[in-house]
């Protein structure tokens, strides 16, 4: 499991200190985690409480051997272990059930023809092709025989040197088989291994990398050096021109519009920040689309 199979929404109350946090699954359909999650609280606050009580630095608030990690870097200067302590220490590890959030399936089942399946892989995709590289092959099955079976990398790319028996690009975190307990793990691992010992390029990106330029431009190097030699490769990863995303890949799917959200899923406190949030981003939605109409005018 990485940070960024699970991620984080925080509903603050104006003109009161409470704040409600959300951990929730991103991944259509459900990973898995959170049920895990559930079952292990015991031993997942018991870790948490290992942490912040007995950092190997003994710093006084928060450093890189306890709280700090990249993700969390624009709120460093806020975090406090000693405040995390007290708070797990008077919150226990009791969980109590306070509504269920019904499913919401999908109206249509995926086509059998391979497409990105969902909103971080269609980023991916937008990206590979600013950057100028062929047609990657979304979803290709590649049989590894008995006992892994068959895997099927979010993109792949024939190597038109024929070096290699092609380029595996696997966006850890988001796909359809994603790690949801430690032997689906421990077979991709196995799997991947097996891949490079058969002559395949392996690109791991962890779909929290999509933000990061910095790094999106090394998996793109490495990507490059392949499909479009290494000249060309460098020029993808010291001008990062296509790492701004602005068209949406092939089928995606629209996204819902505020009069489409389903207000029955929140709780019922949370509805007036969340309809005024909803109502402020179709406002900055229309005056965009005003201020462009005017340019063109």
């Amino acid at each position: 499991m990485e940070l960024d199979d699970l991620q984080i929404l925080t509903i603050a109350y104006p003109g009161s200190e409470r704040v409600d946090v959300l951990l929730y699954d991103p991944m259509p359909g459900g990973s898995g985690l959170l049920e895990q999650l559930l079952a292990r609280w015991t031993t997942v606050i018991s870790a948490a409480l290992d942490v912040v009580g007995n950092c190997p630095s003994q710093c006084n608030t928060a450093c890189i051997d306890c709280l700090f990690t990249f993700r969390n870097a624009y709120y460093h200067r806020y975090l406090n272990r000693h405040t995390a302590l007290e708070k797990l220490q008077n919150w226990g590890d009791i969980l109590n059930q306070s509504h269920i959030v019904p499913a919401k399936l999908p109206k249509a089942a995926p086509k059998a023809d391979a497409q990105p399946v969902n909103d971080r892989e269609s980023r991916l995709y937008e990206m590979l092709k600013r950057a100028g590289f062929p047609e990657p092959a979304p979803q290709k099955p590649i049989n590894l025989g008995q006992p892994l079976g068959t895997t099927k990398p979010d993109f792949f790319f024939e190597d038109p040197n024929e070096d290699l028996e092609g380029i595996c690009v696997y966006l850890d975190g988001m796909s359809k088989h994603l790690h949801g307990n430690p032997d689906t793990a421990q077979r991709d691992r196995a799997i991947r291994e097996e891949l490079r010992n058969s002559e395949y390029e392996v690109i791991e990106i962890p779909a929290g990398d999509l933000d990061d330029p910095q790094k999106m431009a090394k998996y793109f190097f490495r990507i490059g050096r392949i499909l479009v030699g290494k000249a060309k490769a460098k020029d993808i990863r010291d001008n990062p021109t296509w790492f701004e995303a602005t068209p949406s890949a092939p089928n995606q799917q629209p996204v819902e519009s505020p009069a489409e959200i389903d207000w029955s899923l929140f709780e019922p406190t949370w509805l007036p920040i969340l309809k005024s949030l909803a109502a402020a981003e179709e406002s900055r939605s229309m005056g965009e689309k005003i201020s462009a109409t005017r340019d063109k005018l």
